[in-house]
């Protein structure tokens, strides 16, 4: 079995719909199979965020090895590295968004919206939750405004989407805030272990580097986060701490204009020749290759429009 979970294949948000002009942002009805296929086929994992909505019908979600039956108007919150396939019982209808931490330019966004609200937790019990009649509607009209807006040839299009996903996200989080239970991390001494070691890893991120660090912090061992984090996360704690610092730096490259030096000493690398191999470690490309994709892609843009 976890020779089949090693080989499944590991989607990344430029491939189905890649004609579309938006980087860290896609939404499709499931109808569109050429955007969509992809969720009905095969066990596969992806690298971005992913929210399904199932308006109607019936069938079996399984993720991460485990079947969720649904039935009726269903949502599903999936993060990067989740394992899934959906297997419905009869034509489904409904929409698939994949989106990019990067899409949050604010980083206090990301945070507000996806890592506090723990929406996209992959360590709940319950990706899956039942939407009510009211919150249909309310999801039938955001979803619909979201695939308009994702089809049109405008500008600004991932600003408008942005703004979209907040209020969709506030939505599910109406549902799901009464509905998640705490019973399990606060019985689970692991699992909280595990949850205090993420928060401690965003505070500190930018100047400490070493698991030992945390470790410390926590009154525990590397290994013991070690361990935690392949349990519940299916990474090494270092990578984690790594995880963070890309996505910031990824960030800063892209919409900053500050140096690559300068965002390096941000990030806690007083070498900046290690920084550049540390990102091109984690990413295949230097920070200065980044950048310059990232300029080109914006200057395309401004020449289109």
């Amino acid at each position: 079995m976890k020779k089949k979970q090693d080989q499944a294949p590991i989607f990344n948000i430029r491939q189905h719909c890649d004609t579309k002009d938006v980087k860290n942002i896609k939404i499709a009805a499931l109808n569109e199979k050429s955007c969509t296929i992809a969720e009905f086929e095969e066990n596969h994992r992806h690298q971005y965020y992913e929210i399904v909505w199932l308006k109607r019908g019936s069938g079996v979600h399984n993720i991460d090895m485990v079947n969720y039956k649904y039935e009726g108007s269903t949502l599903f919150l999936l993060s990067p590295g989740q394992m899934h396939l959906i297997k419905p019982e009869e034509k489904p209808d409904g929409y698939v968004i994949k989106f990019l931490p990067s899409l949050f330019r604010d980083a206090k966004d990301m945070d507000e919206y996806v890592l506090n609200t723990t929406l996209f937790d992959n360590i709940q019990v319950e990706p899956m939750i039942k939407v009510s009649s009211a919150a249909h509607t309310a999801f039938e009209d955001v979803f619909a405004k979201m695939d308009a807006e994702f089809n049109v040839d405008e500008e600004d299009k991932e600003k408008i989407l942005l703004s979209y996903l907040k209020i969709l996200i506030t939505h599910i989080n109406r549902l799901k805030k009464n509905k998640i239970t705490q019973t399990a991390i606060k019985t689970d001494i692991n699992l909280k272990l595990f949850q205090d070691y993420k928060i401690e890893v965003e505070k500190h991120y930018k100047k400490e580097h070493g698991v030992q660090f945390y470790a410390d912090s926590l009154f525990t061992q590397p290994r013991t986060l070690n361990s935690l984090s392949q349990k519940y996360a299916g990474k090494t704690a270092g990578e984690i701490i790594a995880d963070r610092i890309i996505l910031e730096a990824k960030r800063e490259l892209y919409y900053s204009t500050i140096s690559v030096k300068e965002i390096g000493y941000a990030l806690g690398f007083d070498d900046p020749a290690y920084f550049t191999r540390f990102f091109k470690k984690q990413t295949g490309v230097s920070p200065n290759e980044y950048k310059v994709q990232g300029s080109d892609e914006k200057m395309l843009k401004t020449n289109a429009g």
